[in-house]
């Protein structure tokens, strides 16, 4: 496992990062266990889990940051490890929350649940789930400051935000000389699908400003939702005319190199021009164990234009 300081923090952080939704929605507690024992035995240090997890789900909302916590808590880790939560996402059916999923009470009692359900006093990067371009940035950066001063976050990102705002932002925290936006967390793989309401693709712009800025990349769904790993039989969102000549070439460049293809596509992300550090969000311990091959794998720089769907 290689590490990173990510820029204008002190957290020192893997490669990778381990995501927790799927912890604590009914899958055995040892297969848990085992997914993060496989995870820290390879030194990963860095794991990201939300206020909302999983309320489509029996479990309901919180049921990961607990169960999250309950794993860390048995391996006496808190402040050895990197945690990372998210909160202010918007109204969905079976998630209770406001149309000003933004505004700064409604962040305020994400944090506070939170911070309950881990039993912690402070959260070591917090994502906002979610964008609204209703909501100024200079009140969301003023908003996140704030909880900043009052010690019950680090430092904070945007998940599913654009990087014209996520500049907007940074250029008013800059001005203000106070904390900006140190990370985004978008959906980022090979494969490309349309945008929906809730879930920002990475963009061509976005990723100007990514290597423009150096401002850390921590994608969700990397591997297309198993679209790679399957060879297209999982991951049918992205099952699309326009990625099945991508998934062609991963194929063909994994059999040249003696990889799996879910290596391929998690080694071109880690090959980017700026910090990459995808997260791993499997249920899997065979796959999260395979998962760890990308970090052998160096595609050289006309191989990694050749790859991109553009």
């Amino acid at each position: 496992m290689q590490y990173l300081t990510i820029p204008d923090t002190d957290l020192r952080v893997s490669n990778f990062c381990l995501g927790a939704m799927p912890f604590g929605m009914g899958q055995d507690i040892a297969t848990e266990d085992s997914l993060v024992d496989a995870f820290l035995e390879r030194g990963g240090n860095f794991f990201d889990t939300a206020h909302c997890y999983a309320f489509w789900t029996k479990a309901g909302a919180g049921s990961s940051e607990r169960s999250l916590a309950d794993h860390l808590k048995r391996r006496d880790l808190w402040g050895k490890v990197v945690v990372a939560t998210k909160g202010g996402h918007p109204q969905e059916p079976g998630y209770r929350t406001v149309d000003w999923f933004l505004a700064p009470g409604r962040i305020a009692a994400d944090i506070d649940d939170s911070l309950g359900r881990m039993g912690i006093g402070c959260i070591d990067l917090y994502w906002l789930h979610r964008d609204d371009p209703r909501v100024p940035v200079a009140e969301i950066v003023d908003c996140l400051n704030a909880e900043v001063a009052r010690g019950r976050i680090r430092y904070f990102a945007g998940s599913n935000w654009s990087g014209e705002r996520l500049a907007e932002a940074n250029a008013y925290a800059r001005a203000k000389g106070v904390q900006g936006f140190v990370a985004s967390q978008p959906c980022w793989s090979l494969a490309t699908k349309p945008m929906t309401r809730t879930m920002w693709e990475l963009t061509a712009a976005d990723w100007t400003f990514h290597r423009e800025t150096g401002m850390p990349v921590i994608p969700y769904s990397p591997t297309a939702q198993g679209y790679f790993a399957s060879n297209g039989e999982k991951g049918k969102s992205y099952d699309l005319p326009v990625n099945r000549p991508v998934l062609a070439k991963v194929d063909q460049l994994a059999k040249e190199l003696g990889a799996t293809r879910n290596q391929v596509a998690l080694a071109w992300l880690l090959a980017q021009p700026f910090p990459v550090i995808p997260i791993l969000g499997t249920s899997d311990r065979e796959h999260l164990l395979d998962a760890f091959g990308a970090l052998d794998l160096a595609l050289d720089p006309a191989r990694l234009r050749d790859m991109a769907n553009e």
